[in-house]
This record gives structure tokens, C-alpha cells and sequence, in this order.
């Protein structure tokens, strides 16, 4: 391997911790959102069944 001076390493470092942090929280959001959205449409089915039941 090459030389690399131990600046650029360090940069290096930092800037991979960074995106994995980035990708992380963005990650992170996504699966909120969708357990969020899974959610609210398993108690919209609740609701739709109780109303069925209460019909029968």
C-alpha cells in the first residue's frame, strides 16, 4: 500500500462515521414512518371489522 499521511487518513475517518451516521438517521425515519403508516391502517381495519360486527 501507498503512502497516506495521516491527515488524509484522519479525514477519511470522519467523513465515513459521517455517512454512516447520515444513512443511519435517514434509515432510521424511513422505518418510523412506515411502522407509523402500518399502524394507522391495522386500526383503520380495526374499526372498519368493530363497525361489521356491530352491524351482524
Amino acid at each position: 500500500m501507498g503512502e497516506v499521511s495521516e491527515r488524509s487518513l484522519q479525514v477519511a475517518v470522519v467523513i465515513a462515521f459521517a455517512s454512516g451516521v447520515l444513512v443511519g438517521w435517514q434509515a432510521n425515519r424511513i422505518r418510523r414512518r412506515y411502522l407509523d403508516w402500518k399502524k394507522k391502517r391495522l386500526q383503520d381495519k380495526l374499526v372498519e371489522t368493530q363497525k361489521k360486527l356491530d352491524l351482524s
